[in-house]
């Protein structure tokens, strides 16, 4: 039987799997258009991992808030740039680094503050 605690354990070990996995598969792949996938994953668990961060910490962690939405900032940005690249390299290279930095700030925020 589950407690609270092993339940929160068990999804927290899900979502830094599921970031491992997504961030490194960004960068493996090959192919264009899987890569353009994992990284809209990337983005929206930035975001979500954000938000997590944010409703943790807004119950007094003024650190952990500032954390969270520079993170989700960070997470909008990317896809803001890499919608705005148009297809430079160069451009998308910086916007796959910033989501898996926005997403490595969101666990942090999220899971060890």
């Amino acid at each position: 039987m589950f407690t609270s605690l092993d339940l929160l354990v068990v999804v927290s070990m899900g979502i830094i799997a599921a970031t491992f996995l997504s961030l490194m598969l960004m960068f493996l792949l090959k192919n264009q258009k899987a890569k353009r996938v994992f990284f809209y994953i990337v983005v929206a668990l930035g975001v979500y991992v954000s938000t997590i961060g944010f409703r943790i910490g807004i119950t007094g962690f003024i650190e952990q808030v500032v954390l969270a939405v520079l993170a989700a900032l960070m997470s909008v940005g990317a896809f803001v740039l890499e919608r705005a690249a148009g297809g430079d390299g160069k451009k998308l290279r910086i916007a796959r680094i910033i989501a898996a930095a926005a997403l490595v700030l969101g666990i942090i925020s999220a899971l060890f503050i």
